[in-house]
């Protein structure tokens, strides 16, 4: 009765998924690091074409749109010439500098446009740039 005392030998199989947790992290601290957010805002402007390759927005930019009527658009929302020095003001505090891209239609009045540069120049801000479209 040699059979009744043997025991069972049964193989416990793991699959290890420390290693892939560890890449799967490494991954997704890699994309977080390497990802610029741009903000755009929605608001629809025609831009005036140039020959020249238009301004690629860095994670850096501040943008502000200058709409046909000359109202003032700064992350996505309407503010008015007070609330964009205020809100100019801080974001060059946290920065320190930054390119000012100007999304100015083609309709607007030149005024405003050179409005909002004294402004950005005034606050510190030494890059400007106006966007245009390739032809």
């Amino acid at each position: 009765m040699e059979f009744a005392s043997r025991r069972r030998r049964t193989r416990i199989t793991e699959i290890n998924l420390t290693p892939l947790l560890d890449i799967v992290f490494n991954l997704l601290i890699f994309f977080l690091i390497t990802t610029t957010f741009v903000q755009n805002p929605g608001i629809e402007v025609n831009l005036p074409k140039a020959t020249d390759a238009p301004v690629q927005p860095q994670a850096d930019s501040v943008i502000i749109a200058v709409t046909s009527d000359g109202s003032l658009i700064y992350e996505g929302r309407r503010v008015s010439v007070g609330e964009l020095e205020e809100r100019l003001t801080e974001q060059h505090k946290r920065r320190k500098g930054g390119t000012v891209i100007i999304q100015a239609d083609s309709a607007t009045s030149h005024g405003k446009v050179v409005e909002v540069m004294d402004l950005a120049r005034r606050i510190g801000f030494a890059d400007l740039a106006i966007a245009t479209e390739a032809e």
